[in-house]
């Protein structure tokens, strides 16, 4: 975007993040780009397994300046994501919102240790319902989207 100068003076501009440009929806291929080498590998492969959930469809949702844009994970029977991946470049992220009664209805022994930490945040005695996990590799993303069906599973009974 150009700023007003005085004439003959540099055009000065400035150029948002995609991730962070409230006024532009970006695309998948804009919100990579910025990702780390490494990071990509990881978003690709939880997009991709994310997607391939029975019942689940993949939009940008925006969520303010903490967030900015995300790509969230939308079942039939809410509109509340099921779960968002947050494209931070430095630091990618998987997030959920979590029921009070789908956490305290966990078996600790169908919770993996990699993703007890980012349960803390939506359980007691904190006030945010959404658990939030950095997505640091492969065998991480196993756990997380086992979780995410767990948590579908779960609205699907609750829905009836």
């Amino acid at each position: 975007m150009d700023t007003p100068s005085a004439p003959g003076a540099p055009i000065m501009s400035y150029e948002r993040l995609p991730w962070t440009d409230y006024f532009n929806q970006p695309t998948v291929d804009q919100l990579k780009g910025r990702l780390k080498e490494e990071a990509v590998k990881l978003f690709d492969g939880i997009r991709a397994r994310l997607t391939a959930i029975e019942g689940v469809s993949e939009r940008f949702k925006w969520f303010g300046d903490g967030w900015h844009w995300t790509i969230g994970y939308f079942t039939g029977n809410s509109e509340e994501p099921l779960a968002v991946i947050i494209p931070n470049p430095a630091d990618l992220q998987l997030s959920m919102p979590l029921d009070r009664k789908f956490i305290k209805g966990l078996p600790e022994d169908q919770v993996a240790k990699t993703l007890r930490d980012g349960l803390e945040l939506a359980a007691d005695p904190f006030d945010t319902r959404w658990a939030v996990w950095s997505i640091e590799n492969e065998p991480l993303i196993e756990d997380l989207v086992r979780f995410v069906e767990m948590k579908r599973q779960f609205m699907a009974r609750a829905a009836g």
